[in-house]
């Protein structure tokens, strides 16, 4: 007998795919759910609810689709009655292919709803077969689904034309100006990189914009840091919307130049922006016009406007966390924040202590031992997780080539959710722990306290809670002994010229740098929103992740009409910058 011919990739997708279809379009909760590993994800943005979400496991996955399925008239579900034309992607980077994961297989798809355009990603892996199976079958692992468009609204093309007669380029963008400072649909607060590619994206979905600037020059923010900062992940992770980095540009991006970056974003993507502009507590809401009040002072002259929306991206960080201690009156040298340490070669002969050992206090005290200080202490209160940059850039090349358009590679790495990727990496612990052997051993045996980080995930699990980790060079640093460690020990208090620690112990300073961290920033929002805004916000970006793993109220409904939330990393806000333009079009249009 011949053997039965085995099914290609393509065939295998395809074939789960259809099910999947057909369950869609029965409503058959139970079935869908069946297509899943017990342990499986699905990733649904915006398609099933108008949130963005992650259910784990087959009865949070079961009950979501039983209540968005079997309730098609409820508003927080329009998109869903009917999903329909699926269709397995055939282009190089979506077609079905082996996965990631061992045995896997990986692929795209897209599919329609009466208003919108959507698309997929599916990781399938095959589950052993159970009693009453002669043969294995193929379950999803993870599911990834999108609303890409809502038709008639998508993204604009590129401009083509030759000439243009009537209107010129410059006249039509300098009316089209004129008409948004008047009659902006969104106003956004903050001109990072969230802040910009949120704007870049909702001005090519045609929605009118502003965004506001405190500091003179858009990049300010980082022309303040230390000189010596660099960006801890490679180039191609945080490329900027619609405007990648040029090719011979630095593989580690200094913070300086992405200032230069930043500036010139907006002039190369026509965006207005209105720099050395803050917001005037505290701006309304009129729940009638469903319009807000703001008052800005823009460069000293006090202006009003009345936008439908207002986006906050001002990151997740509040004010820098600057903790007292007993005695500190009396100390004679200099006690500073991270924030407003610039360069090490200020402190040049200095006896230096640096408290915190995340990525600032790290880097801070490299730049000290670097730029020739007398000595430099680094104070660790706990563990702390440390992998080399090029581990880390070892797996974010590996999600993000260089080779590979950043807008798939977006929407690759979000179709593996957040809380799955801890996972992954974790799998992976003793694999790095081994090559990193030297390195941990180094740093305990010259007295740091080492770990893995939460879930032994590692630095990039790090990443979504703590920002810390990375090292580029200051663990060769504690291990040669040209920067010291003191670990587990509080400081219990100051002298006029030392630092006492709780063990008794003390170490002569001239200079006391605190890389103790930012404050949440729930403060920041008060100061910006007023109480009575905030107090009427369920749903506030006080923890990076929420249980789920999602952004926590980042690109989606806070529970206040017209008040949005644009934090993250360069990835989250180049993707997660259509999610909320959709959602905006989608109030204007009446779906939602």
């Amino acid at each position: 007998m011949l053997a039965k011919p085995k099914s290609s990739e393509t065939e295998i997708f395809s074939s789960w795919i259809a099910q999947f279809a057909k369950h869609l379009e029965q409503k058959d909760a139970q079935s869908i759910t069946s297509l899943f590993l017990p342990d499986g994800w699905l990733r649904d943005f915006l398609v099933f609810q108008w949130d963005l979400r992650t259910l784990h496991g087959h009865e949070q996955i079961l009950a979501y689709l039983l209540l968005n399925l079997q309730n098609p008239n409820d508003s927080t579900n329009r998109t869903t009655n009917p999903v329909s034309n699926f269709t397995v992607a055939s282009d190089e980077h979506f077609k079905p292919s082996p996965g990631g994961l061992p045995g896997s297989i990986s692929g795209g798809f897209t599919f329609s709803t009466p208003i919108a355009n959507g698309k997929g990603m599916v990781t399938l892996v095959q589950a052993p077969a159970s009693r009453d199976q002669e043969m294995s079958e193929w379950k999803a692992t993870t599911v990834f689904i999108t609303l890409d468009s809502l038709k008639g609204h998508e993204e604009s093309d590129v401009l083509r034309d030759i000439y243009l007669r009537k209107p010129t380029w410059t006249e039509s963008r300098e009316a089209r100006w004129k008409k948004t400072s008047e009659e902006p649909e969104v106003l956004i607060v903050g001109a990072g990189q969230s802040g910009l590619q949120v704007a870049a994206r909702l001005q090519q979905m045609r929605i009118p914009t502003i965004v506001l600037e405190k500091d003179e020059h858009v990049g300010d923010v980082w022309r303040r840091r230390y000189s010596s900062l660099m960006l801890h992940t490679p180039k191609s992770h945080h490329n900027l919307l619609y405007q990648p980095f040029p090719a011979n540009w630095p593989d580690w991006t200094p913070g300086h130049k992405l200032a230069d970056w930043l500036e010139q974003y907006p002039i190369s993507q026509d965006l207005l922006v209105w720099t050395k502009t803050q917001v005037v507590p505290s701006p309304s809401y009129n729940w009638e016009t469903g319009k807000w009040t703001v008052t800005v002072n823009k460069q000293g002259e006090l202006v009003t406007i009345h936008p439908r929306h207002l986006i906050v991206a001002t990151g997740f960080l509040g004010a820098p966390y600057i903790p007292t201690f007993d005695g500190q009156e009396q100390f004679q040298g200099q006690i500073l924040h991270s924030d407003k340490f610039s360069s090490g070669a200020e402190f040049a002969g200095k006896r230096c202590v640096v408290i915190g050992t995340g990525c600032s206090g790290a880097d801070i005290a490299l730049d000290l031992s670097t730029r020739g200080a007398a000595s430099v202490l680094i104070v660790q209160r706990s563990s702390t997780c440390v992998q080399p940059a090029t581990t880390v850039a070892e797996l974010l090349y590996h999600a993000f080539p260089e080779d590979v358009p950043v807008e798939v590679s977006d929407f690759k790495a979000h179709a593996t959710p957040t809380r799955r990727l801890f996972e992954i990496l974790a799998q992976m612990r003793d694999l790095y722990w081994d090559r990193e052997k030297g390195l941990i051993e180094g740093l305990r045996k010259a007295g740091m306290q080492v770990d893995m980080g939460p879930n032994n995930a590692g630095v990039l699990g790090l990443a979504y809670t703590r920002y810390a980790g990375t090292d580029i060079g200051c663990g060769e640093k504690i291990i040669s002994g040209q920067v010291k460690v003191k670990s587990g020990v509080l400081i219990q208090k100051f002298t006029h010229d030392s630092v006492v620690f709780e063990d008794g112990s003390s170490v002569e300073a001239d200079v006391v740098i605190l890389a103790t961290g930012y404050h949440n920033m729930n403060e920041t929002l008060r100061e910006l929103l007023g109480n009575k805004v905030v107090d009427q916000t369920p749903s506030i970006p006080t923890t990076p992740l929420d249980e789920e793993g999602e952004l926590s109220a980042g690109y989606r409904p806070t529970g206040h009409p017209g008040l949005w939330f644009a934090p993250g990393s360069f990835p989250n806000s180049r993707l997660c910058s259509k999610y909320l333009g959709i959602q905006i079009q989608a109030m204007s249009l009446g779906y939602m």
